[in-house]
């Protein structure tokens, strides 16, 4: 069957965005991969920074009960500060759920607008302001809490020397190491993640661009199987083959510009018992046999006034003949040959057919199953024979 080359470039044209869709995409996963890798050690960062932060707060605890057991000019200070710092940290535990519902939010809105229902952005948005807002009132209280531990602390210490404050400033500078630790890989978190996103989108155009190539090619596929079809059913048109053959029937162009149809064979249209009819170059009929009719001279037109010789062994006497406009010496197997052709163009006599002659039919010489003008055929020997075949 001809190649249609519009289909091959189509063909072509789809394989190469497949490939480019491929690359693209191992781009995206590699990147996906590295973002969740980025993703955790944020994670493990921020996991680091509040544990710091409790131990830091712990030390300022730690600190700050030590002044409750100084001497009566801490007893009002200590009054103030556990009441407050009390208060603090309730509030701080407070704060700290509003910072994370205002960051849960915010992280909602911005996917939403990016890979979801853009219109949840705007809702999540303002769930999030609602809950900074609230956040930075108990901050504010916090501060001035914060204060009024600071002033009665500042009364005390004109009164008593100060502790020793080592601990907690050690707590605190672990904190601000974690808490620089986190923002670096938050940083480092959100570059990943902007380079995923660009291969994503990436990816996502040239699997558009590929889907259209596969719906061009296999709208192209269709044509060219129905330009086909419509070829084949004028040839099996023009040899006149039943409809209840045409579905295994095989059509064989040969080079001389002759078509063979092979119809009705068991299995296959050129199976065992199959049919054959020949058509010459111009689409007429010259050859014709039906399927599990007898191959012999009726389907040959022979002149009884022609030469004819005796045959030898399995095959039959070795006569002139037509095949349509076409002269042939021919003759025909029989015994354990039967089903079998020996013929060749033009008249010749008997020693010349004996040593040139073209052989069909079943190969009972090889025992290969085929046929065995396609073993000779592809053994490249010399063809004496340029009509209708098998």
């Amino acid at each position: 069957m001809l190649r249609n080359s519009e289909l091959d470039r189509l063909k072509e044209e789809q394989q190469s965005l497949f490939e480019q869709k491929q690359v693209a995409f191992q781009k995206f996963k590699d990147l996906q991969e590295q973002t969740n890798t980025a993703h955790d050690a944020m994670q493990s960062a921020w996991d680091e920074r509040v544990s710091t932060r409790e131990r830091m707060n712990a030390e300022f605890e730690a600190r700050q009960s030590a002044y409750s057991h100084r001497n009566l000019v801490w007893d009002e200070y200590g009054r103030i500060r556990d009441y407050n710092n009390s208060r603090i940290e309730s509030l701080k535990y407070e704060a700290d759920a509003e910072h994370r519902a205002m960051q849960d939010c915010f992280e909602r809105a911005s996917d939403a607008y990016q890979y979801g229902d853009k219109s949840e952005a705007p809702y999540y948005s303002q769930e999030g302001h609602a809950h900074k807002d609230r956040r930075d009132e108990l901050n504010a209280e916090i501060s001035e809490l914060a204060r009024e531990v600071k002033q009665a602390k500042a009364h005390a210490e004109a009164l008593a020397p100060r502790i020793d404050s080592s601990a907690f400033n050690c707590a605190k500078s672990a904190f601000e190491s974690a808490k620089a630790r986190h923002e670096s890989a938050q940083a480092e978190f959100k570059r990943l993640k902007g380079r995923r996103d660009s291969a994503k989108s990436e990816f996502d155009q040239l699997q558009a661009r590929f889907k259209q190539a596969q719906d061009a090619f296999n709208r192209k596929l269709e044509e060219v199987k129905a330009n086909r079809q419509r070829e084949r059913d004028e040839v099996l048109d023009k040899a006149g083959v039943r409809y209840s053959e045409r579905k295994d029937a095989k059509i064989v162009k040969k080079s001389d510009g002759t078509t063979q149809v092979y119809h009705g064979g068991i299995g296959s249209g050129d199976g065992y018992g199959h049919g054959h009819t020949a058509l010459d170059q111009f689409g007429r009929k010259t050859y014709e046999r039906g399927a599990f009719e007898e191959h012999g001279k009726q389907n040959f037109t022979d002149d009884p006034a022609l030469t004819s010789y005796s045959g030898k062994g399995q095959w039959s006497e070795i006569r002139h003949g037509w095949l349509g406009n076409h002269k042939v010496t021919w003759s025909e197997g029989i015994g354990v040959n039967a089903g079998q052709t020996l013929i060749r163009d033009d008249w010749v006599d008997k020693d010349e057919f004996d040593k040139h002659h073209d052989h069909y039919g079943p190969d009972s010489k090889y025992k290969s199953g085929k046929r065995i003008e396609d073993i000779t055929d592809s053994l490249g020997r010399e063809k004496y024979y340029s009509g209708p075949s098998k």
